[in-house]
């Protein structure tokens, strides 16, 4: 079992390959990043020349959109973890997308990435995933479809889902925003915590109280009180006849 190559770098040695097809996100990223002072970053519009240049200089770290065409961030994560790709297929990869749903977050990780930003970009929380990634010590193995994956992600993906389950039965489930749900941009998170449903999206089920039966005579006041609403009401209306 290996490590990602960045494992245990600090930052300021990082050697960044940026793919992304929009240009005013490769300026914001490559800007972001070298206020870090990470040593370099390369930026290239698609997976395939991104791929070009890594076989003949590695980098030490991959950020990639997620879509892009014609190959999609996650075209390109599958590519690299292939063992024939090595070295590459050692890198570690964060995404970056504003398509944050649980879904894409969980496969996403489920393919050997190692931690997702959601846009609109946060310097913060950007700089607080690259961070975590360089601490991340959860090594890469080779999977049964001769992908590396890190080790471990879909055991607890598939944990967190079944406690998905659980809640889905004993609790009310309401719509939140993607990005509110994948991402806190105030609380960065690791990767796996991602996942976790926000507090404000679980509405507990409100313990049934038992309503104490109403006295005799208050049952006779609202009788009372309904047979007068009915005579003003026959009264409106042979009135307006």
């Amino acid at each position: 079992m290996t490590r990602h190559y960045a494992y245990g770098l600090d930052i300021t040695d990082l050697d960044v390959v940026v793919v992304d097809d929009s240009k005013p996100m490769q300026t914001i990223l490559r800007s972001t990043l070298l206020g870090f002072r990470v040593r370099r970053v390369r930026t290239f519009d698609t997976a395939a020349e991104a791929l070009e240049v890594m076989r003949l200089d590695p980098p030490n770290m991959v950020i990639t959109d997620w879509r892009m065409r014609p190959t999609s961030g996650t075209g390109l994560l599958r590519s690299l973890r292939q063992r024939k790709m090595a070295p590459l297929c050692f890198l570690p990869v964060i995404f970056v997308t504003a398509h944050g749903t649980r879904t894409l977050i969980d496969r996403i990780l489920r393919d050997g990435a190692q931690n997702v930003v959601i846009k609109p970009l946060s310097p913060s929380a950007l700089y607080d995933r690259l961070t975590w990634t360089l601490r991340d010590s959860r090594p890469l193995v080779l999977g049964e479809n001769g992908r590396y994956v890190v080790d471990g992600v879909a055991e607890s993906l598939d944990e967190k889902a079944r406690k998905w389950q659980q809640i889905g039965g004993g609790r009310s489930i309401v719509t939140v925003s993607p990005a509110r749900a994948a991402v806190g941009p105030k609380r960065p998170l690791a990767p796996l915590d991602e996942l976790r449903l926000p507090k404000e999206a679980i509405i507990e089920t409100a313990p049934t109280h038992k309503v104490p039966e109403e006295d005799e005579h208050t049952n006779g006041a609202r009788r009372q009180k309904a047979e007068f609403a009915k005579i003003a009401r026959v009264r409106r209306t042979k009135g307006a006849a």
